[in-house]
């Protein structure tokens, strides 16, 4: 039971600067070594794709420097998704008839952050990219009009993909908290 106690105080005390630390040490460890193994890797496309970040982290490339910018950008924003994503409340507990206690998400919570991550993430990326005339947007945005009608590189289109994608991101959040509960209920018999 003491083993069951402490691991259940310690989810309990999840904050959100905790989980704005590790998804920035995630995201920007991730794109660091990314571009890393790229310039080793070398050849005439190097970071073809990667490379393309450059339209929206200005300083970034691959290279050698440009994997440490990446690293400072992607933990600036990690921490800031992770800020968004941390728990305020998606977390509570219950306590079966065995004593044992069980951890059990708030879909409400985590769908609302789902969404609204995601939906700044579109929203960020689109105006930036719009700022910068609209030019080479990349085939998944160019095409993102055929998901989600109405969306195109500009401003009322971020939007319109911001209103989608917040949609779309609290009915999965739902749908993860209901199924992931649902397995606990069982669990529990």
């Amino acid at each position: 039971m003491a083993e069951q106690d402490v691991v259940h105080g310690t989810l309990s005390r999840i904050n959100a600067r905790a989980w704005g630390i590790a998804t920035g040490l995630i995201l920007g460890g991730g794109l660091c070594l990314a571009t890393i193994i790229l310039v080793v890797r070398g050849g005439p496309d190097m970071g073809q794709h990667l490379g393309r970040l450059t339209n929206v982290l200005p300083g970034y490339s691959v290279s050698w420097l440009g994997a440490f910018v990446g690293l400072v950008y992607g933990f600036v924003v990690g921490y800031g998704l992770g800020r968004l994503i941390g728990p305020r409340s998606p977390l509570s507990s219950t306590r079966a008839p065995s004593g044992t206690t069980h951890v059990r998400l708030n879909g409400k919570a985590w769908g609302l952050t789902l969404g609204a991550a995601s939906g700044l993430v579109l929203f960020a990326v689109t105006n930036l990219l719009d700022v910068k005339g609209g030019e080479h947007p990349g085939a998944f945005l160019s095409n993102l009009h055929v998901y989600l009608p109405g969306f195109r590189v500009d401003f009322v289109g971020s939007l319109i993909g911001f209103a989608y994608l917040l949609v779309l991101g609290f009915l999965a959040g739902e749908l993860v908290a209901a199924i992931y509960n649902r397995a606990v209920e069982r669990a529990e018999g």
